[in-house]
């Protein structure tokens, strides 16, 4: 199953939430993910209670968001190969659309295929929350 099949498979869960119908109608119809504006992206990681995630890059480095139920708020991780976690930290709605701002278009994926999942470098962030 492709990352975009996963995604949509969770986002079908969730379809009273717009911003999540639109995601899944771009991408199911091959639509372009640029019509979603970052206040929805990251309305999706919220709503999904972070089962889906975001992941973005400006120049080398990768960052991922995701929502953290148990924090209240989202988190972040970037990554700059081939060091690791460079920067990390939790991020209110704000912020965490500023962070996107700041770099190329974010693309959904789901919460297995990040960092964060299975014991991955971002898996727990205590040192940098």
């Amino acid at each position: 199953m492709s990352d975009r099949d996963a995604v949509r498979d969770v986002l079908f869960q969730y379809t009273d939430s717009r911003p999540c119908r639109l995601l899944w109608g771009a991408l199911g119809d091959g639509g372009d993910l640029g019509d979603l504006d970052l206040a929805d992206y990251v309305e999706v990681t919220r709503v999904t209670d972070g089962d889906v995630c975001l992941v973005t890059s400006a120049d080398e480095a990768d960052m991922y968001l995701r929502w953290d139920r148990s924090h209240g708020s989202f988190v972040y991780a970037a990554f700059w190969p081939p060091w690791g976690v460079v920067d990390a930290g939790a991020a209110d709605r704000a912020a965490a659309e500023s962070l996107l701002a700041e770099r190329d278009r974010p693309r959904p994926v789901p919460f297995a295929e990040t960092p964060f999942a299975n014991g991955g470098p971002a898996a727990d962030l205590s040192g940098w929350l």
